[in-house]
């Protein structure tokens, strides 16, 4: 194979848009697409989407990609597949979506969560699959359609993740790679198995799920009906990839023990590298299995970005106007004002809870809260509060992991959206006390997913050494020594506010 006319394809199905990602075999980004698509929102608390806009949008991004990239599709080489967790999506006999797939940040299967712990136990749960009984996890949402719409939960031949129904669009093969299995809920950490004795006790049959494949298999190649929608060349190989969280610590090179990387995008998670599971006594983290043999993640996540989104949506209107003027991102105006404001907002401080809280809270009733308003606030203080709340949050986690787990880490890899605000970076190095390291491509996932790939087909010995090469640092942020007592004294009451507030997010959930 002629490496210097051979590309590879990264496909993420996130929470907000499908992106495709064209790299060369060295890991230079060639050229990306983009397109968003809508969340359902039915209910208060429930989130949806419809699994043909994950296929529709991804069809775009792909010709997108392809075009700037001015390459023939026949010179891809491989595509390499990630996407959202626990987002499941239900097939019929014939593939077709029987009902919107259920998104990891619906909360409406509580009540399964309640018989859960009472049947099983979180201890069972937990030390059989590394995760935890929360609605967060798709074998809770599973069985949330059983119990409440038992005809669908019938007519349901398969249930896929999101990147496992575009593989499936692409090459009409069903499979789940191990790594998304665990981060599922579905598998035995240990055994590296679906967890059938338990499955079965909460009332899921594995015969609804699919194959399970290691996630640098090749698991099908474009047929050609995929070929003649999406422009992809007939017979390309499709990789199986794994999620987000999985294939993140890839792109970011996060495959060795203590390494770590915090991705700010709609969730803020906090991925840790380790040679086996741990199990955690409290609950609060939760261990999936790597995409590297004999390697786990240990991984804490919860709302982030999305609380920044939110700001911007409500309260940025003259930045997102202004924005538009200056063909800008209303992002780099909302961050150059609140740069204007001193490190601790003026003693605000915001507790990241729009959606809840999930590691190490793990509250669904919690709230967002800023504290400490007075007069002398305004716009850009809270601006500011937020990202550093978020920081705060990633910080309770990384002293849980440190201190109860004995999981040194030596420094933090920036991923995601939140990864281009330099004010945020400076932000999580001081708040978290330790350096953050930048890496050389902003598309860590799509990177992950193509590295994955190239691995899968032979164009890299093994994924090691495909991360060894590919995987670039081009900086790091060391902490302000100046603004660490500042934040140290805040961080203790921002985690102390949780507990004073946590009877009083019950009482307003009942109301």
């Amino acid at each position: 194979m002629n490496s210097s006319k051979t590309y590879l394809l990264g496909v993420d199905v996130g929470t907000t848009g499908a992106k495709s990602v064209i790299f060369d075999v060295n890991g230079r980004l060639v050229s990306r697409g983009y397109k968003e698509y809508p969340m359902i929102t039915p209910q208060p608390r429930w989130a949806e989407q419809d699994p043909n806009d994950w296929w529709k949008t991804t069809i775009e991004s792909i010709k997108t990609a392809v075009k700037k990239a001015s390459i023939a599709a026949d010179k891809i080489a491989c595509i390499g597949l990630s996407g959202q967790t626990n987002s499941p999506s239900f097939l019929d006999k014939d593939g077709t979506p029987i009902r919107p797939s259920i998104l990891w940040i619906d909360l409406r299967s509580e009540p399964q969560v309640a018989w859960i712990r009472k049947r099983i136990g979180e201890e069972t749960i937990h030390k059989t699959t590394g995760v935890k009984v929360n609605s967060f996890y798709s074998f809770v949402k599973i069985m949330w359609v059983k119990q409440n719409e038992p005809e669908k939960y019938e007519r349901t031949k398969v249930i896929l993740q999101p990147k496992d129904f575009i593989g499936f669009k692409l090459t009409a093969e069903y499979f789940l790679d191990k790594a998304l299995a665990s981060s599922s809920g579905f598998l035995d950490i240990k055994k590296e198995k679906y967890a059938t004795d338990l499955l079965g006790e909460i009332g899921l049959s594995i015969e609804k799920l699919p194959k399970l494949v290691q996630s640098t298999d090749v698991i099908g190649n474009v047929t050609g009906k995929a070929a003649e929608i999406t422009g992809l060349t007939k017979g390309t190989p499709v990789v199986a990839g794994s999620g987000d969280v999985m294939v993140n610590a890839v792109g970011s090179g996060v495959t060795k023990f203590g390494r770590a990387y915090n991705k700010t995008a709609t969730a803020s998670d906090l991925v840790v590298c380790v040679d086996q599971p741990v199990f955690d006594p409290k609950f609060r983290m939760v261990s999936y299995l790597h995409t590297l043999p004999n390697k786990y993640l240990l991984v804490g996540g919860t709302g982030g970005g999305v609380c920044y989104r939110w700001f911007r949506d409500k309260f940025a209107q003259p930045e997102i106007e202004t924005a538009k003027r200056l063909n800008q991102d209303p992002y780099e105006l909302m961050n150059a004002e609140a740069q204007q404001v001193p490190p601790g907002s003026e003693n605000l401080i915001f507790l990241p809870y729009l959606a809840g809280v999930r590691s190490p809270i793990w509250d669904t009733n919690a709230c967002g809260v800023f504290f400490g308003i007075s007069l002398n606030h305004d716009k850009r203080h809270f601006a500011r509060a937020i990202m550093e709340g978020v920081a705060y949050s990633v910080r309770h986690r990384i002293e849980i992991i440190e201190k109860e787990f004995g999981v040194e880490i030596e420094d933090v890899r920036a991923v995601g959206g939140g990864a281009r605000s330099r004010l945020w970076l400076s932000i999580m190095a001081d708040v978290y006390r330790k350096p953050i390291v930048l890496l050389g491509s902003e598309e860590q996932e799509c990177l992950g997913a193509a590295i994955l790939a190239g691995s899968g087909i032979g164009l890299y010995r093994d994924v090691t050494e495909a991360v060894d090469k590919l995987v670039t640092i081009t900086d790091k942020l060391e902490p302000n020594k100046k603004n660490i007592e500042k934040y140290e004294r805040l961080f203790k009451i921002y985690v102390d506010l949780y507990e004073r507030l946590k009877s009083s997010f019950e009482m307003l959930s009942q109301s």
